[in-house]
């Protein structure tokens, strides 16, 4: 994120635009891209080809819903047209890896996106990533309503996907924003990120809990980010969440990859 980009109109570069969704997609690319590495049932399975993704994919269900990721898997003999392939979406994306992780992603196996309904048997992984960046406190209802309601229409479209909300909170003291000329709005810290991250663990329900609604996996990034060109800088203390916490990054990870193994192992 430390890159800005040109986002919305004008041309102006940012590192973060409300009005479109490249930090979501690098969110989500991530998150899978961490999955491949430390979840090896996974990993095998995209070996074999049993498995892909789709950003922005559509779910069919009661009412349809655009899921930020979807991991998929694919029937055997679904035509052979040329696929973005995860690798692919770094320069598409413009995320920007370090040596090691360049090395990483080339020991990875090919894991096929772009991948339409015709070329899906059922999806297995359904993430919502959402971002909650200034103006924290008046975000904070619709942000809560927003993920109840994805994880509620993921389940009733596939009730056996692993349904994952995945969340970003802004940590900075000031913070400018795209949409208000390059006003800067300035924020309690670390309290305001400390609500969002509360409500994030507290307030979202899981499905382990409730025994029907709910997400299976829930997690957090806390970043200070102050959208001025500056570096953006991962929070690892408070008001981030503490190492034990079940929304924590790697326990996330964690959690969908141990969810994965129990319900698509076999």
């Amino acid at each position: 994120m430390s890159v800005a980009t040109t986002r919305g109109n004008g041309g102006q570069a940012w590192q973060y635009h409300s009005r479109s969704d490249n930090h979501s997609k690098v969110a989500c690319w991530t998150v899978l891209f961490d999955l491949l590495l430390e979840c090896d049932i996974f990993r095998t399975h995209a070996e074999r080809g049993l498995v892909g993704f789709g950003i922005n994919h559509v779910m069919v269900g009661p009412i349809n819903k655009t899921l930020d990721l979807v991991v998929t898997r694919v029937p055997p003999g679904r035509s052979a047209k040329r696929r973005s392939g995860f690798a692919d979406l770094v320069a598409h994306y413009g995320i920007v890896l370090d040596d090691g992780d360049r090395q990483a992603l080339s020991g990875l196996p090919v894991l096929e996106g772009d991948l339409g309904r015709e070329d899906v048997s059922e999806v297995v992984i359904a993430l919502e990533a959402k971002a909650c960046m200034t103006e924290h406190s008046k975000s904070l209802p619709r942000l809560h309503a927003e993920i109840l309601a994805t994880g509620y229409l993921a389940k009733r479209a596939q009730p056996r996907c692993i349904s994952v909300s995945y969340s970003m909170v802004n940590a900075a003291d000031e913070f400018v924003t795209p949409s208000g000329a390059g006003r800067v709005n300035r924020h309690s810290q670390p309290d305001d990120a400390r609500k969002v991250v509360r409500m994030l663990g507290q307030a979202i329900p899981l499905a382990r809990d409730t025994g029907t609604i709910g997400y299976d996996v829930i997690g957090v990034t806390v970043v200070d980010c102050r959208n001025d060109g500056s570096a953006v800088r991962l929070v690892v203390n408070d008001p981030a969440p503490a190492l034990d916490s079940h929304i924590h990054y790697d326990r996330m990870i964690v959690g969908l990859c141990s969810e994965y193994r129990a319900r698509f192992g076999a």
